[in-house]
């Protein structure tokens, strides 16, 4: 977090380099890339609400993109990608992983694998609801801020309905966060609960635009809430191929709970599975 960093660096300008600083910067580190990780969440691009349906069953849906984001730190993911399948017409798996830039540090950061079922699929008078479950891991190099220290569990709900060419989105979801610890220093995070609205605007034949607010409370105690928004749009280049962009800011003064800018771009790309017949 930003108190953390501003922190750091004035220990670091006073000079006292001694047990308790280097303890206190690890500390920082896994606060800025908590700060980011939570804010992923298990939703195709480019926002951050997920969406009810799930894969063709036996296709898969592979995105890639560059994803940009500034809480203070800049943190880049080159690339950013997400491989999913559908396994039957309402249930899919899926996995994520981004080689990660962050404060001069680059490398992968937590693998996340992730499945959603559809409850309810959407009718003419109903809207249609599912759930999600993701699983972010530990694989990450925390102590150089490229990972969180610990696992985390994802639990959404999801619900959603299309009124001709406007389709509204309603996320609901926790973050359980159990204990972890960097180089024996375990942290202070604490669970999360987070919301978004979006809307979808079918403009064109191959086009949609995308906007969302979202909101979710601090992993740490005492630290604002978040409350952004994004902006975007789908594109269809052909029936497998398409290109989407967002971008997005805190909407609170002078940005508490951040981001001072979100930023995503990327591609889509859908095949069938190799064994489907």
């Amino acid at each position: 977090m930003p108190t953390c960093l501003d922190s750091h660096r004035a220990r670091i300008r006073c000079g006292r380099r001694n047990e308790r600083l280097r303890l206190l910067s690890l500390s920082c580190v896994w606060c800025v890339s908590w700060a980011l990780s939570v804010s992923r969440c298990y939703a195709p691009p480019p926002l951050i609400t997920g969406d009810v349906p799930t894969a063709d069953k036996g296709r898969f849906e592979l995105y890639a993109g560059f994803r940009y984001q500034d809480t203070g730190t800049i943190a880049r993911q080159i690339p950013h990608t997400e491989l999913i399948y559908g396994i039957t017409e309402r249930w899919e798996v899926g996995v994520e992983g981004n080689y990660l830039s962050r404060a001069g540090e680059y490398g992968f950061d937590d693998v996340t694998l992730a499945t959603k079922l559809v409850l309810l699929p959407e009718a003419e008078r109903r809207p249609g609801f599912a759930a999600s479950y993701e699983l972010k891991l530990d694989n990450g190099d925390a102590e150089r801020g490229l990972g969180s220290g610990g696992f985390e569990h994802d639990l959404r709900l999801r619900a959603q309905k299309s009124f001709a060419w406007f389709t509204p989105i309603v996320n609901v979801g926790y973050v359980l966060v159990p204990d972890a610890e960097i180089s024996g220093t375990r942290s202070a995070r604490q669970d999360v609960w987070r919301a978004s609205f979006a809307q979808e605007w079918q403009v064109a034949k191959r086009t949609k635009l995308l906007s969302e607010i979202y909101w979710r409370t601090s992993d740490e105690p005492g630290e604002p809430n978040r409350l952004a928004w994004n902006a975007g749009f789908k594109h269809k280049l052909s029936d497998n191929l398409s290109v989407h962009a967002a971008v997005g800011e805190s909407l609170r003064s002078g940005n508490r709970g951040g981001p001072d800018l979100r930023v995503y771009a990327g591609v889509k790309w859908e095949f069938d599975a190799p064994w489907k017949r």
